[in-house]
């Protein structure tokens, strides 16, 4: 094997490891982890998860995440132990005067949006990260009775 054909390999092969590593990082996760100051409970299920930025460097997404509905005390109680304060009730009124707002203004890039069920409470939770960074809560209950919290991350 010539020299050329020995460096192509060798950087062949690096590339290969730091596309490897670079996906290991970027897993859902891995990055909700790092960015969230809880952990979602182990019955919780990520439905959808939108990402927005590079591999290295996210500066935002949005996460769609099924809980318990005869439990949403539990989400609560995460925003409380990573947080401090748990948040606030929305009527229908309240949510979709702030919405429209929110996503029309600051969260225009998002596509997920909560879709809760006519004359139901929308609970709300938003904070500041250590880094500075912002996490915005909303968890409803949607049709067929599944409850969902939505998560709008962003640096």
């Amino acid at each position: 094997m010539s020299k050329k054909e020995k460096i192509l390999v060798t950087v062949t092969l690096i590339m290969v490891i730091l596309l490897v590593v670079c996906f290991v990082y970027d897993r859902t996760p891995a990055l909700m982890s790092r960015t969230l100051a809880y952990t979602l409970p182990e019955d919780t299920k990520v439905v959808d998860v939108d990402k927005h930025g590079f591999l290295f460097y996210r500066v935002a997404y949005e996460a769609k995440v099924e809980i318990d509905p005869e439990n949403p005390e539990e989400i609560l109680t995460c925003f409380v132990q990573g947080y401090g304060d748990s948040g606030r009730f929305l009527t229908m009124e309240e949510y979709k005067t702030m919405t429209d707002y929110m996503f029309e203004n600051f969260y225009s890039y998002t596509d997920m949006h909560p879709a809760p069920l006519a004359g139901s409470y929308i609970w709300m939770h938003e904070a500041d990260t250590e880094d500075g960074h912002h996490v915005l809560h909303f968890i409803d209950i949607e049709e067929g009775d599944h409850a969902y919290l939505y998560i709008y991350y962003v640096r």
